[in-house]
């Protein structure tokens, strides 16, 4: 089994996906194998009709004006993905889709179920990239990959090294079986856990894990930390300032309300600023 299909959006408006975010997407789907889907995402505002507000500030043509800007950007982007993909050789489709304001996430969700990963570049340059990534990672069925937006991410073959954060859990189970085609390209491949962080987190908790993951050729080095007065954010921060793993597999956790995401404390930090890419499943 190996990734074929392999997705990433790039949001138009307010703010635009940055090019180095799109390169940086390209360059993963070279290192995760298979053919790159790149949708843009143009804005539809809606025309307000109101004959004393358009008067007053013509607020129908600077809706207009707006959705022309939107719409370059998207080419824009869809010109940089094409010139990086043909720089890191990879597989490239494009695709143009229209979203009302404020339901992008919703249109890119849905064309991510059918895909067998979803990269999002998160950062300070779109304020939009976090809640993207969590309707991604609890609607869209599938394996969601985060990184920071500004990385300089190289284009490879695979994975040098990949750690995957284990405490036993289902979500952290599902992860691991989504990123199996990486985990068989990857060169190291490292098994961390936060001892005392949940109760199955114990001693030896790895050890099922590692026996599994030998059964499919992949061998592994087991990493147990004890707890020092951290949150379990800064723990993988610092797990992964220490071992440079070139992805992070993790589940994640949480659940949403009334369109918000009540998420689990590790899965909250790596969506705030995750540390490296990293492959969430839930």
């Amino acid at each position: 089994m190996s990734y074929a299909d392999l997705f990433f959006a790039a949001l138009t408006y307010p703010d635009a996906t940055p090019d180095r975010a799109i390169r940086g997407g390209v360059a993963l789907a070279r290192r995760f194998g298979g053919a790159l889907t790149f949708l843009s995402v143009k804005i539809d505002l809606p025309q307000l009709h109101h004959p004393l507000a358009n008067a007053l500030l013509d607020l129908d043509r600077v809706s207009a004006l707006e959705e022309a800007r939107s719409a370059a950007t998207a080419q824009l982007a869809a010109t940089c993905a094409r010139i990086a993909a043909e720089m890191a050789d990879t597989p490239l489709h494009v695709e143009t889709a229209c979203a009302k304001l404020y339901e992008e996430a919703d249109v890119i969700a849905a064309a991510a179920r059918t895909r067998d990963l979803t990269m999002v570049p998160i950062g300070p340059a779109v304020l939009a990239d976090q809640q993207l990534a969590e309707a991604l990672l609890f609607g869209s069925g599938r394996p969601v990959v985060v990184f920071p937006d500004a990385a300089e991410i190289a284009p490879a073959d695979r994975f040098g090294r990949i750690a995957i954060a284990w405490d036993g859990g289902a979500a952290a189970a599902r992860a691991l079986a989504d990123a199996l085609p990486a985990l068989r390209r990857a060169g190291e491949v490292r098994i961390f856990t936060a001892l005392g962080e949940k109760p199955q987190a114990v001693h030896g908790a790895a050890a099922a894990l590692a026996s599994h993951l030998e059964r499919h050729g992949i061998t592994t080095v087991i990493d147990e930390r004890l707890a020092h007065d951290e949150s379990i954010g800064q723990r993988l921060a610092r797990y992964v300032d220490e071992t440079a793993p070139e992805l992070l597999v993790m589940g994640g956790y949480g659940h949403a309300r009334l369109r918000e995401f009540v998420l689990g404390g590790a899965t909250r930090a790596v969506l705030e600023a995750p540390p490296c890419p990293v492959m969430l499943s839930h």
